[in-house]
């Protein structure tokens, strides 16, 4: 490689870089204003997100080494020649000689004797020499500007645009937190097996009740106290004392409902019957597929109102009168994201949200009414059981005198036949007694170590450690009265007892039938 061909590849070289370097530091300069007017906007004005300031500005910092790289081209060999000459003040000698061809005449080995002569005594940074220092200020000077901004610049809000900002974020999260709950339940609704599960105790059951023998009564005791057990809380968990309760009360008017119409809701209930609830979610269904497809409008919005004045109704009266968690928290979701899907930014998504939450709330009401049939299903269970057990117990429990029995009806009617046997004359199975019931005569004389005391302790419902009857004469109606206080604190104890601690139903007549027959005097 000759002098000259070294010289204009050398020279070459360092006038790309530096055009690189040059549209670099134009680049990096306008980036940085830029950047510093996006942070301007953002901050002071709000007329931008911050976290997308943020990013243009991130975005912006790779924009120079695009941009240079994109616009510096490489000098071809005429304008390197050029610019030596220029350079050098060397008269067209070295573009001269690059231009000359083979057909240059006589003159064409001095020209290139003499850039060849020249091109030794040229050194390339003589040619383009590096200016750096310069340049280099200026984007620290950028760049330090734009750090003080990103870390000191105040954040106003003169047009609350970020407060606007931030209630749409808090909407479109806590619209993504529903939608999430929504398909978290409808998973757990999938995996739910308590209906399955009462079915096999119930069949359990019946297959007890079938192999039972009277001369086997210690076994079937210990195996009918098991499954009384086990069916009492089944039965806790399927009861829901709240529903309960609104049975036993009339249909109010909740809101502006229809009184009819949650009338009707509240009997179907009360039967377990969910046809009357699930036709109308259907139709709000309906109607919610009809406005995912109407443009935004006023007709919109006021059928938007519409469908949620009648999803609160629906809500309210079911919250009142079903005490259901799942179903309210299902339909509050619901008229919640009806309500974010006023807003334009989120209609789609919050009515597809919507439409998922009456899905769900249909399933709800169908896992209501399941609930309603297994907890009917496990209180009559409970009292078969608690009969079965009695008789049982005293030997009387053969499971092959109702081979043909089906379902719990069957069996209610045959253990309820043959309680009635056994507290009929001769049904007993204790003989007569061998005394004659005449009063045994006494011995005053007989010396006991018998104190005459009488405790101070207050009267009240507990257990009976000691009963002394004494032939005085009181005052009048105080201990009459003093004894119905007792006796109605002890009954309404064990009323609530049996209500707080949800008792199964196999024992409430029981321990009901034992009160009432207290006397209300003493």
């Amino acid at each position: 490689m000759t002098s000259l061909q070294r010289l204009l590849r050398s020279t070459g070289q360092r006038s790309y870089l530096a055009a690189l370097a040059s549209n670099f530091h134009r680049a990096a300069l306008g980036a940085a204003a830029a950047a510093l007017l996006a942070l301007l906007a953002a901050r002071l004005l709000s007329l931008l997100p911050n976290h997308l300031a943020l990013q243009v500005v991130a975005a912006i910092a790779l924009l120079p080494v695009i941009f240079a790289l994109a616009t510096t081209r490489r000098l071809p060999a005429a304008r390197i020649a050029r610019l030596i000459d220029d350079r050098m003040s060397s008269k067209d000698l070295f573009l001269t000689a690059t231009l000359a061809g083979e057909d240059a005449g006589e003159f064409r080995p001095i020209v290139a004797s003499r850039a060849e002569e020249r091109a030794a005594e040229i050194k390339p940074a003589q040619v383009v020499p590096f200016h750096w220092q310069r340049g280099l200020r200026d984007l620290l000077a950028a760049i330090a500007v734009v750090g003080v901004a990103v870390w000191f610049l105040p954040q106003l809000d003169p047009f609350k645009k970020q407060a606007a900002r931030a209630k749409a974020s808090e909407q479109e999260q806590r619209l993504a937190e529903t939608r999430k709950a929504t398909t978290l339940r409808r998973e757990e609704l999938k995996e739910g097996r308590d209906a399955e599960q009462v079915q096999q105790a119930l069949t359990q059951l019946e297959k007890t009740f079938k192999e039972a023998k009277p001369l086997e009564k210690e076994a079937t005791v210990k195996e009918l106290t098991e499954q009384q057990k086990e069916l009492g809380e089944m039965w806790k968990k399927v009861s829901n004392k709240s529903l309960r309760d609104a049975f036993d009360k009339a249909a109010q008017n909740f809101g502006q409902a229809d009184p009819k119409k949650l009338d009707e809701w509240r009997k179907d209930l009360q039967q377990g019957d969910t046809s009357s609830l699930k036709k109308e979610l259907s139709e709000m269904r309906e109607q919610l597929r009809q406005l995912a497809g109407m443009p935004d409008s006023a007709e919109k919005r006021a059928l938007q109102e519409q469908l949620a004045r009648r999803l609160n109704e629906m809500a309210q009266g079911m919250k009142q009168m079903a005490s259901s968690p799942q179903v309210n928290e299902a339909l509050q979701r619901a008229l919640e994201q009806l309500d974010l899907s006023k807003l334009g930014q989120m209609s789609k998504e919050a009515m597809e949200g919507a439409m998922d939450s009456l899905n769900l709330s249909q399933q709800e009401l169908d896992q209501l009414a399941q609930s309603l049939k297994d907890g009917k299903q496990l209180e009559e269970a409970l009292k078969n059981l608690q009969m079965a057990r009695q008789l049982a117990e005293q030997g009387k429990l053969d499971g092959a005198e109702c081979k043909a029995c089906k379902g719990m009806g069957d069996y209610a009617a045959l253990f309820a036949s043959k309680m009635g046997a056994a507290t009929q004359p001769g049904g007993s199975q204790m003989g007569p007694g061998i005394g004659n019931g005449a009063k045994r005569p006494e011995d005053e004389s007989t010396q006991t170590e018998f104190k005459p005391e009488k405790s101070k302790s207050q009267l009240a419902g507990g257990k009976l450690l000691l009963e002394w009857k004494t032939k005085e004469v009181g005052e009048t109606g105080a201990r009459t009265e003093d004894y119905r206080d007792a006796l109605r604190q002890v009954q309404q104890g064990v009323s609530e007892a049996i209500q707080q601690e949800q008792v199964p139903p196999g024992y409430h007549d029981a321990i009901k039938r034992y009160f009432d027959t207290l006397p209300e005097k003493k």
